[in-house]
This record gives C-alpha cells, sequence and structure tokens, in this order.
C-alpha cells in the first residue's frame, strides 16, 4: 500500500512540475482577428510612411527575424534601423487573411507602396506573411516575410 501511495504521489508531483514549465496557452477571442489586421496595418503604415520606429520596437519580439525581399533575414534592430530608409507617400494592404493556431497567428496578405526605400528604389506590390504570438501582454510580431509578386502573377490575378 506504501509503494502504491509514493507512486500516486511521485506521478502527481511529475505532473505538476510538468505544468508549472509549460508555456502558458492565451486562446484567441473573437475579436483577435480585428486587432490583428488593425495592428498590422498599424505596423506597416508606421515603418514605412511615418518612418516611426516605435511602433515595430513596442510591438516586435526581441528575437524577431524579418526575411526582406532579396533573401537578406534581419534581427529587430535592424528592422528598426531599416525605418530610416523608406520614403512613401502611401502603403495599402489587401487580401489580409488571418489565421490561428492556439495562441500563434499568421496574417498574410498584399502589400502596394507608393515610394521607395534605399538603395533598392520602388517595391512592389509584395505579398507578406507574419507570424505575431499572443502571450499575458498581447500580441507580439514573432517573424514576416515579404516576397515581390510575379509579373505573371500579377497577370494571372494571383498576387
Amino acid at each position: 500500500m506504501r509503494r502504491f501511495i509514493a507512486t500516486v504521489l511521485a506521478a502527481t508531483l511529475l505532473g505538476l512540475s510538468a505544468c508549472a514549465a509549460s508555456p502558458v496557452v492565451v486562446m484567441p477571442t473573437d475579436e483577435d482577428a480585428q486587432i490583428l489586421m488593425t495592428l498590422n496595418e498599424r505596423l506597416t503604415r508606421s515603418m514605412i510612411v511615418d518612418r516611426d520606429p516605435g511602433v515595430v520596437t513596442a510591438l516586435a519580439a526581441e528575437n524577431l527575424r524579418v526575411l526582406a525581399p532579396g533573401g537578406l533575414i534581419e534581427g529587430k534592430q535592424a528592422v528598426i534601423a531599416g525605418v530610416d530608409n523608406w520614403d512613401a507617400a502611401d502603403v495599402s494592404l489587401s487580401g489580409t487573411e488571418v489565421v490561428f493556431h492556439r495562441n500563434v497567428a499568421i496574417v498574410s496578405g498584399r502589400l502596394d507602396i507608393d515610394g521607395t526605400m534605399r538603395p533598392v528604389g520602388r517595391w512592389g506590390p509584395l505579398k507578406y506573411l507574419s507570424t505575431w504570438v499572443k502571450d499575458e501582454d498581447g500580441w507580439r510580431l514573432l517573424s514576416r516575410s515579404l516576397t515581390p509578386c510575379l509579373d505573371k502573377l500579377i497577370e494571372a490575378g494571383r498576387c
């Protein structure tokens, strides 16, 4: 009997310690899709048109990774520094879609920029895919990738 009680106690303690070590999963609510669309628009506009690094500084995870057109992977500090390279009058997002898996969301769509970025010049249209993670403090941008649309895909209405 003592062996049985000891086994049950050990299993309970093991289960409790595993739960304590597990990350907190905050499930999205119905309003999270709208929140993410708003954050995505605000983030894009602040970086490209307003050239204000404040929003990306506040919303991006410290280990943010951006896959920029051309294959360059940048961290948070490089992304913040790159805000100064934009000269754009406007930006528009279209075809935005939000999908969830537990506390992770992927926001994707098309990005059209009326302007240029040094040293590349004019970009666009682009497709973007952003990964957001929800924790106790809200949604944080974890990664973003941007890729130019091919002319043939634009002609076919697929980009």
